[in-house]
């Protein structure tokens, strides 16, 4: 079971929170005519103790992706050149690398494929 916890910024907020079997299901939840919305969350894992996701969605720059299982950290890396560069998430402060996103079809591999 993956439990999700997602905040949209995007044309005001909007919570999305629950549970799905297949990381598939997220994406037809979150993806509106091939779109999705800037948002930032958290998956969680039944049969992935100790492993949680970060997410954040933003149009212009793709998915960042943080991975912490317990020991280490895996952050999704996009372009080195920008990694002094950063944009604030939700306009309060949380900031984020912009060399740390990626395409969103690279993200979505890439989080199948961590799961498989």
């Amino acid at each position: 079971m993956i439990h999700y916890d997602i905040d949209t910024t995007e044309n005001g907020y909007k919570k999305f929170e629950g549970n799905i079997e297949l990381l598939i299901e997220l994406k037809h939840i979150l993806f509106k005519n091939d779109v999705v919305p800037d948002l930032v969350g958290y998956l969680s894992f039944d049969n992935i103790p100790n492993v949680s996701i970060c997410i954040s969605a933003q149009k212009e720059l793709g998915f960042f992706i943080s991975i912490t299982d317990g020991k280490n950290i895996y952050l999704t890396l996009g372009d080195r050149n920008t990694l002094n560069e950063t944009v604030d998430i939700w306009g309060d402060g949380l900031y984020i690398s912009k060399g740390l996103f990626i395409p969103f079809s690279l993200a979505w591999k890439g989080l199948e494929e961590y799961l498989i």
